[in-house]
């Protein structure tokens, strides 16, 4: 069935430079994977791993890839979609960018086969949705600036980066929300910025406003903090690098310590452990987003199938063409006046090998 696999590192380059608090990129490394048949069909597939969050290198990613990856993974039969998830998750246990990299390009090749669209087969939910446009720590004249930019191209929803400095972070939020329209909600994403007095300074100071949700307030692993703050916070509080599994997921939920959480393929292994992850959260009553790390248009556009396939709360997924200047696809998601879509097919370009 499969006749060649090719795994490709490959340099991807910010539009501008990005900055949240704890690091400031102007490039990032991806792998892409792609599984050809013997047809010449091909399946695309990303890995973008965050050494900070998971603990994965691009390097170990890259060197269980060529060890494991081989023509011989796929003799089963191909449409045995369930199998194929239940192998990818053991036998790269433990790298979940890589499962999630396998999984796509697995899923987009049995969906071109199937001549089934991936949002469908997710469920079918919708044709369009909104998704928050991130903007990353900047000076507030910037800030503002970059504001209004998005404002113009109709994003109904602006996440602020924040988490450096509290008098700083509160002066721009408060003029940030003097210029937005009432239609138009602002979320704020710390990425562990905070000490848990600082984050209830924030909840204090912020109480009376429209903030939509409050992300990852302080470090990952103070798990009592989060539940400290959600208890006592009329802002939501949203998990992130809190959460990479299934069974963090079940905890934090199941045990009332947050709001929500923000799931993303690169830390929960692929998009049928996104599925899973999300029913679990709307049979609690939580919310759920779906977000990323600095993905290609590949990994983007899987995260689209998925939020076009499935009723999630919140969409994240800003990165991909609209991040980087040289991505090596074309096709798949596309945002048009704040909202994400899917466009023609995805597909390669020379870039690739």
């Amino acid at each position: 069935m499969i006749s060649k696999i090719f795994i490709n590192k490959e340099t991807l380059h910010f539009r501008a430079p990005f900055k949240i608090a704890y690091e400031e990129v102007t490039e990032t490394e991806i792998i892409i994977i792609q599984l050809i048949d013997s047809q010449g069909n091909i399946g695309l597939g990303s890995a973008s791993p965050d050494t900070e969050v998971t603990g994965e290198t691009l390097d170990k990613v890259s060197q269980i890839l060529n060890e494991k990856l081989t023509n011989n993974f796929f003799a089963n039969n191909f449409n045995s979609w369930y199998e194929y998830h239940k192998k990818i998750q053991h036998v790269f246990a433990g790298f979940p960018s890589a499962q999630a990299a396998i999984e796509e390009a697995y899923l987009n090749l049995w969906s071109q086969l199937h001549k089934i669209p991936l949002s469908c087969f997710f469920g079918g939910y919708r044709k369009s949705c909104n998704t928050m446009v991130t903007i990353g720590i900047q000076p507030l004249k910037q800030t503002l600036q970059e504001v209004k930019k998005r404002l113009s191209e109709d994003f109904q929803v602006i996440k602020l980066k924040c988490g450096l400095n509290i008098e700083d972070d509160l002066k721009k939020i408060q003029q940030v929300l003097k210029i937005l329209p009432s239609n138009v909600k602002l979320a704020l994403d710390a990425n562990q910025g905070y000490s848990l007095s600082g984050a209830k300074k924030m909840v204090k100071e912020l109480k009376e406003t429209s903030i939509a949700f409050f992300e990852q307030p302080v470090k990952a692993k103070n798990w009592e903090e989060l539940k400290i703050l959600h208890q006592e916070s009329p802002i939501p509080i949203i998990a992130d690098e809190s959460v990479i599994t299934f069974e963090d997921a079940f905890t934090l939920l199941s045990q009332n310590y947050v709001s929500g959480v923000n799931i993303k393929l690169m830390k929960c292994g692929g998009p049928i452990n996104f599925i899973k992850i999300f029913r679990l959260t709307k049979k609690l009553g939580k919310k759920i987003m779906i977000g990323c790390m600095y993905e290609s248009n590949i990994s983007i556009t899987m995260g689209v199938n998925l939020a076009l396939g499935l009723h999630i709360d919140y969409i994240d997924l800003d990165s991909g063409h609209l991040d980087f200047y040289d991505d090596p696809t074309q096709g798949g998601a596309e945002i048009k006046n704040g909202k994400v879509i899917l466009g023609l097919p995805l597909k390669k370009i020379n870039k690739l090998n």
